[in-house]
C-alpha cells in the first residue's frame, strides 16, 4: 500500500487514560512512499469495551467526504466515566486506496465540579489524608518562628536563645565563599546590665537600659563572639521612627533612651516572651507580644519596615542565612536562667507548631533533644511548672526529625473471582511516588505537576492489572513537598505556599470476571503511616537528604508481607484559606494573591509530565581536596544524578550542584575573606536554593547506586564532599527531566558556532519545561514568567508538539486573571510584576497556538477571558501615557539599549486590540473584530503621531526625546503598528549597522529583530547579525563555553567573569534563544502561512547566506517538515520533505516557484 496511517491520537494524545473529555478529537498522521498524498475521506468507529472484552459501537461517523485529519470531534452517544472505548480509523486518499488503524482511550471520572457532593460521588468517599506529625529538617529551614518563656534569675544579667547553630555549609570551608569552618550561630539574649548600673554594648551611661543583644558568629570573617551584632533597646519599635536600629558591632549608631522601657526592675526577674520571626535573611523581635526590633527605612516607593538582616550578604537574592539548624537555650557567665519551653512554628497560616521542646519532651511523644544535654538540667518554678535550667552556658541540639511520609494499604482480592483489571486514581497536594507489589507503577516524575492548586488540580489514572495478582496486595504512596509546600517563590517568606502538610487522594478500583468492582479509597481506617523512612527530606530548591542504610524499607515497604512496625494512623487533611501578602511595595509589583478560599475541580487527562528524556556522563573530575571533587558534565542540564558510591557505612556525603565555576580572575583569586575561589563551584546565583543533597551511605559490598527521587534541580557542575573513595567520572551521570520527549526541531550546518547555539536553544527548552514553562530551573524561582513564556513561545513550537503543554499555561493564566479582567505576570501561583508585556500572554499565545495548530477550540476557551483583560486596558491610559505602575513595569527587559517604556506599551496595545480582532472574526464575533479593530487604527493613529518624529521619521519619546532604539523599530515592524515600514525598516538597518551588527534587544526586540531585518528585504544584514561573535550578540556567549542560553547577553566573559551578577544570573534562560524561529523560517525557509494555519498548506523559501550548507527540520500537525541546501561547485541543492496530507509552495533562491504536494524532493539552481 502507498501510504498508512502512522498515528492516532485521541484529544492529541497516544492511547490516553484517564481523560476526562465529553467531546475528545481525534487526529493521525501517515507514511506515505509516494507523493502528493491528499485524505479525500475518512470514517471513525467509536466502541465502548467492558473489561470482559465485550464490545458496544457508540459512534460510527460514516464516510465523511474531507481531507481532514486533525480535531476531528467525537459526535456520537454519552461517554460513561472510567470506560475504555475503541476507536478505528479508516482513511482513502484520491485514488480510492485506503488505510485502516486502530488506537483506544479511557475516559476518566467525567466530573467537572468542585462541589464537594459531586467530588464525593465520583471518588467514592475518598478523603484527604495526610501525616499525623510534621517532618522537621532543620538545615532546609529558613522561615520559622522561635519562642520560648525565659527568666533570669535574680542578679543575673544575660540569657536567651539561639539558634542556625552549626549550619554544616560554615562547617567546610569549600561550602561557603567566604572559606569559614568553625562555630557559629545566630544568638539573642536579653541584657539587664543597665539595672545594675552597666551600661549594654553601644550605650553611654546616662541612657542605659535593658538591651535586645544580637550575636552573630562564624557566618562572616567580621563577626565577634564578645560584641554583639546589634544592640536595641527592649522597648516599643516605632515604625515611623527608625531611630531604634543600632549594629554596636558596625557603630552605625546608639540607642536613644526612652521611657518605655518592657523591662523594669519590678518584672526583671518575671518571665517573658522571646519571639523571634525570621523570614529567609532577617528577623523581627518581639518582647511579651510588642515588637521591639525590626528596621524602618526610606526607599524609593517610601518607607518600609523590615526585618533585621542577619546575612552578612543582604537580605533579598542572596545565598539564605541562617537556616533554623540547631537550637538552643544560653546564659551568660556567672549568670542563671530558666526556660519553660522552645517553641518552634510555621510563619504562614495556619502558623502550626513543628517543635516543641518541654522537660517532659518533644512533640509527637519523641524524647526531648535536650534530655541528656550537659549543662542543662530540669528543674521546677515556684508555681510548680517544669522548666529547663541553665548556668553560664549555651546549650544547642539538632531539632531534626521524622521523614517525608509514606503510607500504605493491604488489599485482599475476592477468592471466588478472578481480577481481570485494576485501575488506580490519585492525585496529591504535594508530589507523590506510588508503588505496587514493589513495583514502581510508571516512569512518570513529580506527578501530579503544577496547576493553581485552589482551582485545578490534575489526577493521574494508572493501568496496575498486570501488578495486581489474587490473594494479598499492597500499595504504597511517599509524598514530598513538591510545588505544593517547603521552599517556594522567590521571595524566601512565601515558604509553605499553598500548605504546611503534603496529603494525597486516591481510588484503586479492581474488576473482576463476573463485572463486580472492589473499591478502596484513601481514608484513616485503611490506610497506615510511616515517619521513620529512607528520605529524610526532599524539597524542589533545597535539596534531598537520604538515609541509605534505611532505603531497603523503601524497597519493601509495598510489599504484602512487610511487618509494619512503628506505622501509625494518618490524619484528614484540608488546607486553609491563606490572605494575600506583599512582599514588594505598591507599584513594584503584585501582592502574592491568597489563596485556598476555593476548592479545585480534580481532572484528568493531559497534565505535561515530565519524564527523563536525556543522560550525560561526566567528562572530567577535578580535586579541590582529597575529600571535595568536582566533576564536570560539559552540558548545563535540568535533573538529577546518578552515582554509583563505594564508601563505608555511615559516610556522610554533601553533593552541591553549580552552573559555573569561579574563573581565574583577581578578584576571586584573592576572595571573601582572602580564600581563593577559582575552580571552586560558583553557588551564589541559586540564592535561597540552596541545592545541596545529603546522603548517608549503607556501605553495600560492590558499591551503592544513589538517585534523588523527589527533587530536580538545574546545573553543569556536580561537587562531591566526604567521600573517601569519590567517583570515577564514568561513575557520574545526570539524567535530564523535561515535559518535552520529543524533538522534531533540528538544525545542521556548516558553522560551528550556529549549530552549538542552536543545540543551546533546544537544551534550555528541554530544562525549563519541566511540567511549566518556566524562566530558568536552577535558582529560586522556576516559575512560569508570562513575559519569558510569550516571547518564546512561537520558536518552542517549531521544536515539537506543544499544544496541550501551552493551553495548560493559558488555563493557568485564565485561572488567576482578577475580576477586573488583569492577567497574572506569573502563573501558576500569581504575583511578580511587568505590566502589559507580560499580562499580554494570554493574547499572543492564543493567537500563537491557533495559527501553529489551526484549532477554533483553543480560541473559544479563552475568548471570554482576552476580551475580559481588554475591557481592563481600557481604564490604563492607552492609547496615550499608560499607567503601569500598579504592577511594576518591565520594558524591553536586559537590553543593551533601553526603549522608552511609553512606546513600548502604546506598541503592545495595538497588537492586542489587532490581534483581538483577528481571533475575534475568526470565532465569528464580528461585532467584537469590528470594534477591536477600531481600536487597533486609533491606537496606531496615535503611536504614529507620538512616537514618530515627522521630520525624519525616527522614534522618540512623549516628550520629543530621541528613542531611536532597535527594539523601537523592530516593534513597528513586526507588530505592525508602524504607518510608514518603509522609514522603520532603513532606521532599522541603520541602527543595525552603526552597532556594527550587534544585538541592542532584550527578552521582547530579540526575537523579532532578524525576523523585521529579513522581511524588510536586509537578510544579508540579519546574517551578520546572526553569525556576530563580539558582544553582545547570540554567538558571543557560545564562545566563552556556553552549552544553553544565558539570561544576560554577558552573564559570563573570560575577561570580567560574572561582571557583578553573580546572584541576579542564570545560565539557563531560554528567552534571547527565541531568535532560532528565524534559522529555521529564514536559513531552511520553512514558514508557515497565515491564511492557511496549522501548515495544511506552508511556504519553503530558504535564504541562502554565507554559509555551505544548512539543513534541518520543524514540527507541524501532520508530521516533521524538512529543509536542506548545500552549495556545490557552482550550483545549489536543495531538498525537502513534506507530510502526507499537506502541499507547499517552494521559492528556490533562482526566482524558480513550484507548488509542491507531500513526499521527498531534490532541485538543483
Amino acid at each position: 500500500m502507498s501510504f498508512a496511517i502512522k498515528e492516532i491520537y485521541v484529544e492529541y494524545q497516544k492511547a490516553p487514560i484517564g481523560l476526562d473529555e465529553k467531546r475528545p478529537r481525534f487526529s493521525w498522521i501517515f507514511s506515505s512512499v509516494e507523493k502528493n498524498m491528499r485524505q479525500s475521506a475518512c470514517r471513525i468507529l467509536v466502541k465502548k469495551v467492558t473489561p470482559a472484552a465485550q464490545e458496544k459501537i457508540v459512534w460510527d461517523s460514516g464516510k465523511l467526504e474531507t481531507g481532514e485529519s486533525r480535531g476531528v470531534e467525537y459526535a456520537g452517544e454519552e461517554l460513561e466515566a472510567c470506560t475504555v472505548y475503541s476507536v478505528s480509523v479508516q482513511v482513502w486518499d484520491a485514488e480510492g486506496n485506503s488505510a485502516c488503524e486502530d488506537t483506544c482511550f479511557e475516559t476518566g471520572m467525567l466530573n467537572f465540579s468542585a462541589e464537594e457532593e459531586d467530588i464525593n460521588r465520583a471518588w467514592e468517599g475518598a478523603q484527604w489524608i495526610a501525616a499525623p506529625r510534621f517532618h522537621v529538617c532543620a538545615q532546609a529551614r529558613g522561615v520559622f518562628i522561635l519562642e520560648t518563656e525565659l527568666r533570669l534569675e535574680p542578679g543575673s544579667r544575660r540569657a536567651g536563645v539561639v539558634f542556625g547553630a552549626n549550619d554544616f555549609r560554615l562547617l567546610d570551608k569549600n561550602q561557603n565563599e567566604y572559606g569559614l569552618e568553625g562555630e557559629n550561630y545566630i544568638r539573642y539574649e536579653i541584657n539587664l546590665r543597665a539595672l545594675a548600673g552597666k551600661p549594654a554594648q553601644g550605650q553611654a551611661a546616662g541612657n542605659a537600659m535593658p538591651t535586645l543583644d544580637i550575636y552573630r558568629a562564624g557566618y562572616a570573617p567580621g563577626d565577634r563572639e564578645d560584641i554583639p551584632f546589634a544592640s536595641v533597646p527592649l522597648v516599643p519599635f516605632e515604625r515611623e521612627d527608625s531611630s531604634q536600629e543600632s549594629t554596636a558591632a558596625q557603630g552605625t549608631g546608639e540607642a536613644e533612651a526612652c521611657d518605655s522601657s518592657l523591662i523594669t526592675e519590678e518584672n526583671a526577674y518575671d518571665f517573658h516572651c522571646l519571639q523571634i520571626e525570621v523570614d529567609g535573611n532577617n528577623a523581627f523581635t518581639y518582647l511579651d507580644g510588642v515588637l521591639v526590633d525590626a528596621v524602618a527605612k526610606q526607599e524609593f516607593f517610601g518607607r518600609t519596615v523590615k526585618g533585621r538582616t542577619l546575612n552578612p550578604r543582604g537580605n533579598n537574592d542572596v545565598l539564605t542565612y541562617p537556616r533554623l539548624n540547631e537550637i538552643g537555650f544560653f546564659a551568660g557567665e556567672g549568670d542563671s536562667a530558666c526556660f519553660k519551653y522552645l517553641s518552634v512554628r510555621n510563619m504562614r497560616a495556619p502558623s502550626a507548631e513543628f517543635i516543641r521542646e518541654t522537660p517532659e519532651g518533644g512533640l509527637y511523644g519523641r524524647e526531648g533533644i535536650f534530655c541528656k544535654k550537659e549543662g542543662i538540667r530540669l528543674a521546677q518554678t515556684e508555681s510548680g511548672e517544669s522548666c529547663f535550667s541553665l548556668s553560664s552556658a549555651q546549650v544547642t541540639a539538632d531539632p531534626s526529625h521524622s521523614s517525608i511520609p509514606m503510607f500504605r494499604t493491604l488489599i485482599r482480592t475476592r477468592e471466588d473471582r478472578k481480577p481481570v483489571q485494576a485501575r488506580l486514581y490519585i492525585t496529591s497536594r504535594g508530589i507523590y511516588e506510588c508503588r505496587v507489589n514493589g513495583q514502581d507503577i510508571t516512569d512518570r516524575l513529580l506527578a501530579p505537576g503544577n496547576t493553581q492548586y485552589d482551582r485545578r488540580l490534575n489526577y493521574q489514572t494508572y493501568d496496575i492489572s498486570d501488578k495486581i495478582g489474587e490473594g494479598d496486595n499492597c500499595v504504597g504512596v511517599t509524598l514530598a513537598s513538591g510545588w505544593w509546600s517547603d521552599a517556594q517563590t522567590f521571595t524566601v517568606k512565601n515558604y509553605n505556599f499553598w500548605g504546611d502538610k503534603e496529603a494525597f487522594f486516591a481510588k484503586i478500583v479492581i474488576t473482576y470476571d463476573d463485572g463486580s468492582r472492589q473499591v478502596r479509597v484513601s481514608n484513616t481506617r485503611d490506610w497506615s503511616y510511616y515517619g521513620e523512612g529512607p528520605y529524610r527530606y526532599s524539597g524542589f530548591f533545597l535539596g534531598e537528604q537520604t538515609d541509605g542504610r534505611r532505603l531497603g524499607l523503601y524497597e519493601d515497604y509495598s510489599k504484602a508481607d512487610f511487618a509494619e512496625t512503628g506505622w501509625e494512623q494518618p490524619v484528614t487533611y484540608e488546607p486553609v484559606p491563606i490572605d494575600e501578602y506583599r512582599a514588594m511595595p505598591p507599584g513594584f509589583g503584585r501582592a502574592w494573591p491568597g489563596v485556598n478560599e476555593t476548592k479545585p475541580l480534580l481532572l484528568g487527562g493531559y497534565d505535561a509530565p515530565v519524564y527523563v528524556v536525556d543522560s550525560r556522563k561526566a567528562c572530567s573530575r577535578t580535586f579541590v581536596d582529597a575529600h571535595t571533587v568536582i566533576y564536570d558534565l560539559g552540558q548545563e542540564m535540568a535533573g538529577v544524578p546518578r552515582i554509583r558510591f563505594q564508601e563505608k557505612e555511615g559516610t556522610r556525603l554533601v553533593i552541591r550542584y553549580g552552573e559555573m565555576l569561579y574563573p581565574d580572575l583577581p578578584e576571586y583569586a584573592a576572595g571573601e575573606g582572602g580564600i581563593n575561589l577559582v575552580g571552586r563551584l560558583m553557588v551564589e546565583n541559586y540564592r535561597d536554593a540552596t541545592s545541596t543533597d545529603v546522603y548517608i551511605c549503607a556501605g553495600r559490598k560492590g558499591g551503592e547506586i544513589w538517585q534523588p527521587r523527589f527533587t530536580f534541580h538545574g546545573y553543569r557542575y556536580i561537587e562531591i564532599s566526604g567521600a573517601d573513595n569519590p567517583p570515577e567520572a564514568e561513575e557520574v551521570e545526570s539524567l535530564q527531566y523535561s515535559s518535552v520527549t520529543d524533538f522534531e526541531g533540528s538544525f545542521h550546518s556548516s558553522h560551528e558556532l550556529l549549530d552549538r547555539f542552536a543545540e543551546n536553544v533546544k537544551w534550555s527548552q528541554r530544562c525549563n519545561f519541566i511540567n511549566i514553562p518556566t524562566d530558568c530551573p536552577q535558582r529560586n524561582e522556576r516559575m512560569g514568567w508570562a513575559g519569558d513564556t510569550h516571547v518564546f513561545c512561537h520558536t518552542a513550537l517549531h521544536n515539537g508538539f506543544l499544544k496541550q503543554f501551552y493551553e495548560r499555561n493559558l488555563q493557568a493564566m485564565a485561572d488567576l486573571q482578577e475580576p477586573d479582567g488583569q492577567f497574572p505576570e506569573i502563573a501558576p501561583v500569581g504575583g511578580g510584576f511587568g505590566g502589559i508585556t507580560y499580562e499580554c500572554a494570554s493574547i499572543f499565545m492564543t493567537a500563537e497556538l491557533y495559527r501553529q495548530y489551526g484549532d477554533k477550540r483553543t480560541i473559544t476557551a479563552f475568548y471570554p477571558g482576552l476580551k475580559k483583560y481588554m475591557d481592563y486596558m481600557k481604564d490604563k491610559g492607552l492609547p496615550g501615557r499608560g499607567d503601569m505602575s500598579v504592577v511594576g513595569p518591565l520594558g524591553d527587559w536586559l537590553a543593551p539599549q533601553e526603549t522608552d517604556l511609553q512606546l513600548m506599551w502604546n506598541a503592545f496595545y495595538y497588537r492586542e486590540a489587532a490581534l483581538m480582532a483577528e481571533l475575534a472574526a475568526i470565532i465569528g464575533e464580528t461585532e467584537d473584530a469590528a470594534d477591536f479593530g477600531k481600536l487597533a487604527e486609533e491606537v496606531k493613529d496615535y503611536w504614529n503621531r507620538t512616537f514618530i518624529s515627522p521630520e525624519d521619521q525616527r522614534t522618540r519619546n512623549m516628550d520629543g526625546e530621541l528613542c531611536d532604539t532597535q527594539c523601537s523599530y523592530v516593534l513597528a515592524l513586526e507588530y505592525g503598528v508602524a504607518d510608514n515600514r518603509e522609514a522603520a525598516a532603513s532606521h532599522l538597518l541603520r541602527k543595525t549597522r552603526e552597532l556594527g551588527h550587534k544585538v541592542g534587544t532584550g527578552f521582547f526586540g530579540t526575537g523579532l529583530l532578524n525576523m523585521a531585518l529579513s522581511k524588510a528585504g536586509y537578510p544579508e544584514d540579519a546574517y551578520k547579525l546572526m553569525l556576530q561573535t563580539a558582544f553582545p550578540s547570540w554567538l558571543y556567549p557560545v564562545t566563552q563555553g556556553a552549552t544553553s542560553i544565558w539570561e544576560h547577553w554577558d552573564s559570563y566573559t573570560v575577561e570580567k567573569g560574572f561582571g557583578g551578577y553573580n546572584a541576579m544570573n542564570s545560565f539557563n534562560h531560554y528567552s534571547l534563544g527565541s531568535v532560532l524561529s528565524w534559522m529555521y523560517e529564514w536559513i531552511l525557509g520553512i514558514r508557515r502561512e497565515e491564511e492557511n494555519p496549522g501548515y495544511s498548506h506552508f511556504r519553503l523559501e530558504p535564504c541562502i547566506g554565507d554559509l555551505t550548507y544548512a539543513g534541518g527540520s520543524v514540527s507541524s500537525p501532520y508530521g516533521t517538515i524538512r529543509s536542506s541546501w548545500e552549495k556545490k561547485e557552482g550550483v545549489l541543492i536543495y531538498s525537502c520533505e513534506i507530510p502526507p496530507n499537506t502541499g507547499a509552495t517552494l521559492v528556490l533562491p533562482d526566482g524558480q516557484i513550484k507548488e509542491l504536494g507531500s513526499g521527498s524532493y531534490c532541485f538543483a539552481c
